[in-house]
Protein backbone atom coordinates (compact mmCIF):
# COMPACT_ATOMS: atom_id res chain seq x y z
CA UNK A 1 0.00 0.00 0.00
CA UNK A 2 0.81 3.02 -0.67
CA UNK A 3 -0.15 6.95 0.03
CA UNK A 4 1.19 10.34 -1.24
CA UNK A 5 1.13 13.75 0.08
CA UNK A 6 0.98 16.34 -1.04
CA UNK A 7 2.27 19.44 0.94
CA UNK A 8 4.73 18.01 3.88
CA UNK A 9 3.65 20.89 6.62
CA UNK A 10 2.35 20.40 9.99
CA UNK A 11 -0.98 18.80 8.55
CA UNK A 12 0.90 16.31 5.68
CA UNK A 13 3.39 15.28 7.90
CA UNK A 14 1.07 14.80 11.05
CA UNK A 15 -1.27 12.83 9.03
CA UNK A 16 1.37 10.38 7.24
CA UNK A 17 3.23 9.66 10.93
CA UNK A 18 -0.55 8.61 12.20
CA UNK A 19 -0.87 6.32 9.02
CA UNK A 20 2.71 5.01 9.51
CA UNK A 21 1.53 4.59 13.61
CA UNK A 22 -1.74 2.80 12.76
CA UNK A 23 -1.96 1.46 9.33
CA UNK A 24 0.38 -1.59 7.19
CA UNK A 25 1.92 1.06 5.23
CA UNK A 26 4.36 -0.06 2.39
CA UNK A 27 5.29 3.02 0.93
CA UNK A 28 4.95 6.67 2.18
CA UNK A 29 5.71 9.96 -0.22
CA UNK A 30 6.24 13.32 0.88
CA UNK A 31 6.11 15.73 -2.33
CA UNK A 32 6.58 19.54 -1.61
CA UNK A 33 7.86 23.15 -3.08
CA UNK A 34 10.06 23.28 0.01
CA UNK A 35 12.08 20.12 -0.84
CA UNK A 36 14.12 19.87 1.87
CA UNK A 37 11.51 19.83 4.42
CA UNK A 38 9.64 16.93 2.17
CA UNK A 39 13.28 15.10 2.75
CA UNK A 40 13.37 15.85 6.12
CA UNK A 41 10.36 14.55 7.35
CA UNK A 42 10.44 11.64 5.60
CA UNK A 43 13.61 10.58 7.47
CA UNK A 44 11.82 11.46 10.28
CA UNK A 45 8.90 9.88 9.41
CA UNK A 46 11.55 6.75 9.16
CA UNK A 47 13.19 7.30 12.23
CA UNK A 48 9.50 6.77 14.17
CA UNK A 49 8.43 3.89 12.29
CA UNK A 50 11.83 2.05 13.18
CA UNK A 51 11.32 2.83 16.49
CA UNK A 52 8.21 0.48 16.89
CA UNK A 53 9.56 -2.02 13.90
CA UNK A 54 8.34 -1.03 11.03
CA UNK A 55 10.30 -0.67 8.14
CA UNK A 56 8.16 1.22 4.84
CA UNK A 57 9.88 2.97 2.39
CA UNK A 58 9.58 6.54 3.03
CA UNK A 59 10.48 9.09 0.80
CA UNK A 60 10.17 13.06 0.13
CA UNK A 61 11.17 15.33 -2.78
CA UNK A 62 9.64 17.94 -5.01
CA UNK A 63 9.66 15.52 -7.98
CA UNK A 64 5.68 14.56 -8.84
CA UNK A 65 6.85 11.42 -9.94
CA UNK A 66 7.38 9.94 -6.55
CA UNK A 67 3.68 9.63 -6.50
CA UNK A 68 2.90 7.44 -9.10
CA UNK A 69 1.52 3.98 -7.84
CA UNK A 70 -0.09 5.52 -4.74
CA UNK A 71 -3.65 4.12 -4.36
CA UNK A 72 -4.72 7.93 -2.49
CA UNK A 73 -3.29 11.25 -2.64
CA UNK A 74 -3.48 13.77 0.12
CA UNK A 75 -3.17 17.40 -0.80
CA UNK A 76 -2.62 19.58 1.67
CA UNK A 77 -0.97 22.15 0.22
CA UNK A 78 -1.44 25.89 -0.55
CA UNK A 79 -2.23 29.31 1.62
CA UNK A 80 -3.03 28.71 4.68
CA UNK A 81 -5.97 30.25 7.03
CA UNK A 82 -4.80 32.54 9.05
CA UNK A 83 -6.47 34.17 12.54
CA UNK A 84 -9.64 36.45 11.04
CA UNK A 85 -9.93 34.84 7.95
CA UNK A 86 -12.64 32.66 6.88
CA UNK A 87 -11.98 29.46 4.36
CA UNK A 88 -14.06 31.14 1.82
CA UNK A 89 -10.95 33.97 2.41
CA UNK A 90 -8.49 31.48 0.64
CA UNK A 91 -10.65 30.74 -2.38
CA UNK A 92 -8.89 33.26 -5.01
CA UNK A 93 -4.99 32.53 -3.40
CA UNK A 94 -5.74 28.90 -3.53
CA UNK A 95 -7.67 28.08 -6.74
CA UNK A 96 -4.45 28.17 -8.77
CA UNK A 97 -2.53 26.05 -6.76
CA UNK A 98 -5.06 23.66 -6.87
CA UNK A 99 -5.43 23.54 -10.87
CA UNK A 100 -1.49 23.24 -11.11
CA UNK A 101 -0.94 20.59 -8.73
CA UNK A 102 -4.14 18.77 -10.04
CA UNK A 103 -2.73 18.81 -13.23
CA UNK A 104 0.49 17.40 -12.10
CA UNK A 105 -0.89 14.66 -9.76
CA UNK A 106 -2.52 13.11 -12.95
CA UNK A 107 0.21 13.58 -15.14
CA UNK A 108 2.37 11.58 -12.83
CA UNK A 109 -0.24 9.05 -10.89
CA UNK A 110 -3.34 9.07 -12.85
CA UNK A 111 -4.56 5.54 -10.68
CA UNK A 112 -4.79 7.98 -7.74
CA UNK A 113 -7.73 8.94 -5.66
CA UNK A 114 -7.50 12.49 -4.45
CA UNK A 115 -8.48 13.25 -1.34
CA UNK A 116 -8.29 17.24 -0.97
CA UNK A 117 -8.03 19.67 2.23
CA UNK A 118 -6.74 22.58 1.51
CA UNK A 119 -9.35 25.36 1.91
CA UNK A 120 -11.70 26.38 1.12
CA UNK A 121 -12.01 22.29 1.03
CA UNK A 122 -15.30 22.16 -0.94
CA UNK A 123 -14.47 24.55 -3.45
CA UNK A 124 -11.21 23.43 -3.77
CA UNK A 125 -12.53 19.74 -4.01
CA UNK A 126 -14.83 20.80 -6.79
CA UNK A 127 -11.72 22.78 -8.82
CA UNK A 128 -9.52 19.33 -8.17
CA UNK A 129 -12.39 17.10 -9.67
CA UNK A 130 -12.91 19.71 -12.77
CA UNK A 131 -9.41 19.60 -13.35
CA UNK A 132 -8.39 16.08 -13.14
CA UNK A 133 -10.74 14.39 -15.55
CA UNK A 134 -11.30 11.58 -13.17
CA UNK A 135 -15.16 10.71 -11.78
CA UNK A 136 -17.03 11.99 -8.75
CA UNK A 137 -15.35 9.12 -6.77
CA UNK A 138 -12.25 9.58 -7.03
CA UNK A 139 -11.77 12.93 -5.90
CA UNK A 140 -13.19 14.07 -2.58
CA UNK A 141 -12.41 16.05 1.19
CA UNK A 142 -12.09 16.23 4.15
CA UNK A 143 -14.09 18.21 6.34
CA UNK A 144 -17.85 17.58 8.09
CA UNK A 145 -15.53 14.32 9.61
CA UNK A 146 -13.73 16.83 11.27
CA UNK A 147 -16.09 19.37 12.37
CA UNK A 148 -17.91 16.07 13.21
CA UNK A 149 -15.34 14.83 15.52
CA UNK A 150 -15.76 18.27 16.89
CA UNK A 151 -19.42 18.13 17.74
CA UNK A 152 -18.80 14.80 18.90
CA UNK A 153 -16.39 16.63 21.81
CA UNK A 154 -19.05 19.66 22.80
CA UNK A 155 -21.84 17.56 23.14
CA UNK A 156 -19.86 15.46 25.03
CA UNK A 157 -18.81 18.73 26.87
CA UNK A 158 -22.41 19.61 27.15
CA UNK A 159 -23.50 15.93 28.75
CA UNK A 160 -25.06 15.18 26.33
CA UNK A 161 -26.53 11.60 25.18
CA UNK A 162 -25.79 10.88 21.62
CA UNK A 163 -25.57 7.95 19.99
CA UNK A 164 -24.90 9.27 16.62
CA UNK A 165 -24.40 13.04 15.26
CA UNK A 166 -23.45 14.42 12.28
CA UNK A 167 -22.50 17.99 10.77
CA UNK A 168 -23.44 18.66 6.32
CA UNK A 169 -23.11 21.25 4.72
CA UNK A 170 -20.02 23.61 3.59
CA UNK A 171 -16.64 23.00 5.68
CA UNK A 172 -17.33 26.70 6.63
CA UNK A 173 -19.72 29.30 8.61
CA UNK A 174 -22.88 27.78 6.68
CA UNK A 175 -22.32 23.90 8.08
CA UNK A 176 -24.57 22.34 10.73
CA UNK A 177 -26.21 19.47 12.55
CA UNK A 178 -28.18 17.55 10.60
CA UNK A 179 -30.59 16.55 13.58
CA UNK A 180 -33.13 14.39 11.26
CA UNK A 181 -30.64 11.83 10.72
CA UNK A 182 -29.40 11.94 14.73
CA UNK A 183 -29.74 9.43 17.16
CA UNK A 184 -29.87 10.83 20.65
CA UNK A 185 -31.74 10.89 24.46
CA UNK A 186 -33.53 13.61 26.28
CA UNK A 187 -33.55 17.61 25.47
CA UNK A 188 -30.43 19.11 23.52
CA UNK A 189 -29.59 22.68 22.51
CA UNK A 190 -28.55 21.88 19.44
CA UNK A 191 -28.20 25.48 17.88
CA UNK A 192 -25.63 26.42 21.24
CA UNK A 193 -23.84 23.12 19.78
CA UNK A 194 -23.44 24.38 16.22
CA UNK A 195 -22.60 27.37 17.52
CA UNK A 196 -20.04 26.11 19.34
CA UNK A 197 -18.83 23.42 16.92
CA UNK A 198 -18.64 26.58 14.55
CA UNK A 199 -16.63 28.76 15.82
CA UNK A 200 -14.29 26.38 17.86
CA UNK A 201 -11.66 25.70 14.88
CA UNK A 202 -11.53 29.57 14.81
CA UNK A 203 -10.33 29.95 18.53
CA UNK A 204 -7.48 27.01 18.49
CA UNK A 205 -5.50 28.94 15.16
CA UNK A 206 -5.92 31.96 17.39
CA UNK A 207 -4.49 30.36 20.26
CA UNK A 208 -1.67 28.07 18.54
CA UNK A 209 -2.14 29.16 15.05
CA UNK A 210 -3.54 26.28 12.96
CA UNK A 211 -5.38 23.27 13.67
CA UNK A 212 -3.38 20.25 13.07
CA UNK A 213 -4.22 17.33 15.36
CA UNK A 214 -7.85 17.03 14.72
CA UNK A 215 -7.47 17.03 10.89
CA UNK A 216 -4.92 14.81 11.01
CA UNK A 217 -6.43 11.98 12.42
CA UNK A 218 -9.85 13.16 10.55
CA UNK A 219 -7.59 12.27 7.57
CA UNK A 220 -6.55 8.88 8.65
CA UNK A 221 -9.57 7.67 9.06
CA UNK A 222 -11.12 8.14 5.44
CA UNK A 223 -7.72 6.75 3.92
CA UNK A 224 -8.34 4.12 6.36
CA UNK A 225 -11.76 3.02 4.94
CA UNK A 226 -10.46 3.78 1.27
CA UNK A 227 -7.28 1.53 1.51
CA UNK A 228 -8.37 -1.09 3.74
CA UNK A 229 -12.07 -0.56 1.84
CA UNK A 230 -14.13 -0.73 4.57
CA UNK A 231 -17.34 0.39 3.11
CA UNK A 232 -17.61 3.12 6.53
CA UNK A 233 -20.42 5.67 5.75
CA UNK A 234 -18.76 9.31 6.59
CA UNK A 235 -19.48 12.76 6.01
CA UNK A 236 -17.25 14.02 3.02
CA UNK A 237 -17.47 16.70 0.78
CA UNK A 238 -18.22 15.16 -2.43
CA UNK A 239 -19.47 16.20 -5.80
CA UNK A 240 -22.91 16.11 -6.43
CA UNK A 241 -24.78 15.38 -9.52
CA UNK A 242 -28.74 15.67 -8.99
CA UNK A 243 -28.40 14.15 -5.32
CA UNK A 244 -30.55 16.52 -2.99
CA UNK A 245 -31.49 18.36 -6.05
CA UNK A 246 -28.06 20.09 -6.11
CA UNK A 247 -25.46 19.78 -8.93
CA UNK A 248 -22.20 21.31 -10.24
CA UNK A 249 -21.01 21.77 -6.84
CA UNK A 250 -19.07 19.52 -3.77
CA UNK A 251 -20.09 19.35 -0.24
CA UNK A 252 -20.12 17.52 2.67
CA UNK A 253 -23.15 15.48 2.65
CA UNK A 254 -23.17 11.41 4.09
CA UNK A 255 -20.88 9.24 1.36
CA UNK A 256 -19.80 5.82 1.38
CA UNK A 257 -15.99 5.04 1.48
CA UNK A 258 -14.54 2.31 -0.35
CA UNK A 259 -11.24 1.57 -2.40
CA UNK A 260 -13.23 2.94 -5.19
CA UNK A 261 -13.34 6.46 -3.38
CA UNK A 262 -16.22 7.97 -1.84
CA UNK A 263 -19.82 7.81 -3.16
CA UNK A 264 -22.61 9.76 -2.41
CA UNK A 265 -25.11 8.47 -0.49
CA UNK A 266 -29.12 10.29 -0.74
CA UNK A 267 -30.50 9.96 2.64
CA UNK A 268 -33.90 11.35 3.72
CA UNK A 269 -33.68 14.86 5.31
CA UNK A 270 -35.96 17.07 7.08
CA UNK A 271 -37.34 20.19 5.18
CA UNK A 272 -35.34 21.81 7.99
CA UNK A 273 -32.43 20.02 6.94
CA UNK A 274 -33.04 19.93 3.01
CA UNK A 275 -33.48 23.85 3.41
CA UNK A 276 -29.98 24.20 5.23
CA UNK A 277 -28.10 22.25 2.72
CA UNK A 278 -29.36 23.75 -0.67
CA UNK A 279 -28.47 27.12 1.62
CA UNK A 280 -25.36 26.40 1.95
CA UNK A 281 -24.73 24.94 -1.30
CA UNK A 282 -25.95 28.58 -2.86
CA UNK A 283 -23.29 29.90 -0.81
CA UNK A 284 -20.48 27.38 -2.19
CA UNK A 285 -21.61 28.53 -5.76
CA UNK A 286 -21.70 32.14 -5.70
CA UNK A 287 -18.05 31.63 -4.27
CA UNK A 288 -17.38 28.97 -7.58
CA UNK A 289 -18.99 31.36 -9.84
CA UNK A 290 -16.27 33.81 -8.16
CA UNK A 291 -13.64 32.06 -9.15
CA UNK A 292 -14.50 31.36 -12.47
CA UNK A 293 -16.25 27.76 -11.98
Amino acid sequence: MKIGFVGAGRIGSVTAFTCLMNLDVDEVVLVDIAEDLAIGEAMDLSHSASAIGKFPKIIGGKDYSLLKGSEVVIVSAGFARKPGMTRLDLAMKNTGIIKEVTKKIVDSSPESKILMVTNPMDLMTYVAWKESGKSRKEVFGMGNVLDSSRLARVLHDMNAKVEKAWIIGEHGDSMFVAKSIARFHGALNWELAEKNTREVAAEVIKRKGATVFGPAVSIYRMIKAVVEDTGEVIPTSVVLDGEYGLRNLAIGVPAKLSKDGAEALEIDLSNEDLVKLRKSAEILKEKLREIGY
